[in-house]
């Protein structure tokens, strides 16, 4: 009953969503489905009322006409795709935790349960959205699988874009935080915050394909790396 359901949802969602939230429910237009907590439906009640009532004051309409079957059938699938197979992992978490806190010093840029510095991405609940294939490059060739967001406006964009402000107050180089038309808000490695008039400034530069994050094949051993990503991998929460 459960794969039939799934084949029936899957139909129903290339025929109303796909346009917006893309084929695989990777993102487009809408944002990517492909994660286990959505920000309007922590729920399937919650998800079954977006889906047939839509979002007030977003671009997310209602598919009222739908049959409570077919509501349904999509609730099921929609949650699916943010659900990750169970891999089996490739070392010991428990030895991840201990290179983690200390031979891969994560926490100086990563935040984990309440602990470290958020200038490269939060990890609660990783081992719930990205799986072993993805941790491992993420850890071992970080500019391969900077992140991604989706603007309604502007796009797709990278979430972590590495910048350098030159100003009349000296250097600055970091992650950006925002940025529109008249200014630019970063986040430099000491995760201070700064926010500049875009025409105050003396140079702004992108690094596309640059990551902080130094890549850990060679500073890690093939062990440590296969720990470090089982450890992730326990983050589900």
């Amino acid at each position: 009953m459960l794969a039939q359901e799934s084949t029936g949802g899957e139909q129903l969602f290339q025929t109303h969503c796909a346009r917006c939230h893309g084929i695989l429910g990777e993102g487009g237009e809408g944002p990517s489905l492909k994660r286990p907590q959505l920000t309007h439906a922590p729920d399937d009640a919650a998800l079954l009322v977006v889906i047939t009532g839509g979002i007030p004051g977003t671009g997310m309409p209602g598919s009222w006409m739908l049959s409570p079957i077919d509501a349904q059938q999509l609730v099921t699938y929609v949650r699916g795709l943010g659900e990750l197979p169970d891999e089996p992992m490739p070392g010991d978490p428990g030895a991840g935790e201990l290179v983690y806190n200390t031979a891969g010093n994560c926490a100086s840029c990563h935040i984990l349960n309440g602990v470290g510095n958020g200038i490269g991405p939060e990890l609660n609940g990783v081992g719930a959205r990205r799986n072993a294939e993805y941790l491992r490059r993420s850890v071992t060739s970080p500019e391969v699988e900077q992140p991604k967001v989706v603007d309604r406006f502007r796009g797709t964009l990278n979430a972590f874009l590495s910048v350098r402000v030159v100003s009349e107050y000296g250097t600055y180089e970091g992650m950006r935080i925002n940025e529109d038309a008249f200014s630019v808000q970063m986040r430099d490695l000491a995760g201070e915050t700064y926010s500049f008039n875009k025409a105050d400034l003396i140079r702004y530069e992108k690094a596309f394909g640059h990551s902080y994050m130094p890549g850990y094949a060679a500073l890690l051993t093939e062990t440590q790396i296969d720990d470090v990503v089982s450890y992730l991998m326990t983050q589900r929460d």
